[in-house]
């Protein structure tokens, strides 16, 4: 057996797993504290009984010394079924001449344990069987992804977090229950000759079990503001969960010998 190739298929259903909203999405309580960390952290649970569709913007903004604002915006379009099968439509860059050009789907299917993947510009579509069924498999491949956006785990020197409740609010027509959590990283403990002040912003909704809000404020990296938007909680098609019609079906096996699949179709 090729163990290279067997470890890139690994790390791909990784990938595919962590961009889905079956693992950033459900809970929607996971933490912030990275530049690139997932909207909540895998938790390998599904969650039934709470259709809805969404749009979800993520906004990054960077302040330089000299006054620059830097501005990244992403859109996904996101949808889950009562069965827990979710649906992530991301459009990477709004803003620029490629905006809007290509947009990278992922689907998350529970009931047949499969993930599928597909891009606008390409008329294939790829099947992954996920070859353990139990949160606890599931689990391990996501964490095993190395670096696939998780939250970042600072050394040493970290204060104690402070959490603090912000009640309940409605935002964009759900309830909403908030919490701000708060980390300092002291003077010297990396490089900085000032304290740093780390903040997490979540609001979630008990109904939906997903974060409607999140912002990440941490002064290395910049604010991170994720929102949604256009709230349905309307039973999704059933064609949403399927490959296009007419896309060629790559059928992909991660524990299959000599087998390895592209994230991105």
């Amino acid at each position: 057996m090729n163990m290279g190739k067997f470890l890139c298929a690994v790390a791909g259903l990784a990938l595919v797993l962590a961009v889905s909203p079956a693992i950033y999405g459900q809970a929607g309580s996971g933490r912030g504290f990275g530049p690139g960390g997932r909207f909540s952290e895998f938790h390998g649970t599904v969650t039934t009984g709470a259709p809805y569709s969404a749009t979800r913007t993520i906004t990054r903004v960077q302040k330089l010394d000299n006054g620059t604002t830097i501005t990244h915006t992403e859109v996904v379009k996101e949808a889950r079924d009562s069965d827990g099968r979710t649906f992530n439509e991301r459009q990477p860059e709004t803003t620029g001449a490629g905006a809007g050009n290509r947009t990278f789907v992922r689907v998350f299917d529970p009931v047949n344990r499969v993930a599928i993947s597909w891009s606008s510009n390409s008329k294939q579509a790829t099947v992954v069987h996920l070859p353990d069924a139990s949160p606890a498999g599931m689990s391990r491949l996501a964490q095993g992804s190395g670096g696939a956006g998780g939250p970042v785990h600072f050394r040493g020197g970290m204060q104690a977090e402070n959490v603090e409740n912000l009640g309940t609010k409605t935002i964009n027509g759900v309830t909403a229950e908030g919490t701000r959590t708060t980390r300092v990283i002291p003077a010297g403990t990396q490089g900085n000759d000032q304290p740093l002040t780390v903040t997490h912003e979540s609001w979630v909704s008990s109904d939906l079990k997903i974060a409607v809000m999140r912002v990440d404020a941490d002064p290395r990296f910049g604010t991170i503001t994720v929102e949604l938007t256009n709230i349905s909680r309307d039973q999704p098609p059933a064609a949403l969960f399927q490959a296009p019609a007419g896309y060629t079906v790559n059928e992909r096996t991660p524990s299959a010998p000599n087998r390895a699949f592209d994230a991105e179709p």
